[in-house]
């Protein structure tokens, strides 16, 4: 199956503006919980283990954003270089499933062994 690259060009479009989006997110997560910032007790509360969520937020927001640049760069790329034509779905799941397989490895903090 096979798509026209300039309505793939939109599809990362949208995820280079969803990508934009948590990094915004997640970096004013970080932002928020700064030790000298007042409102770090009105997001972390009770929480059992804050500096490792905050180092997690902060892996991701790097990888959204990394996701933004490529996202953008596709986005161009296939929007005013590459010519009309047709461009196997096949890439677009591959970049779907490098995509999924980032966040999940980068979300995944280092665990620390209980005894």
């Amino acid at each position: 199956m096979y798509l026209t690259s300039i309505s793939l060009s939109y599809f990362f479009l949208g995820i280079a503006i969803v990508s934009i989006a948590a990094y915004l997110y997640f970096k004013l997560l970080v932002v928020k919980t700064d030790p000298q910032n007042e409102d770090r007790e009105k997001i972390i509360g009770d929480m059992n283990d804050p500096t490792s969520w905050r180092e997690r937020n902060k892996r991701m927001s790097v990888v959204c954003l990394f996701w933004f640049i490529v996202s953008t760069i596709v986005f161009v790329v296939l929007k005013f270089f590459y010519p009309i034509a047709l461009v196997p779905l096949m890439l677009l799941v591959i970049y779907a499933i490098l995509m999924v397989l980032s966040i999940v490895f980068f979300s995944r903090g280092k665990r620390k062994a209980s005894i």
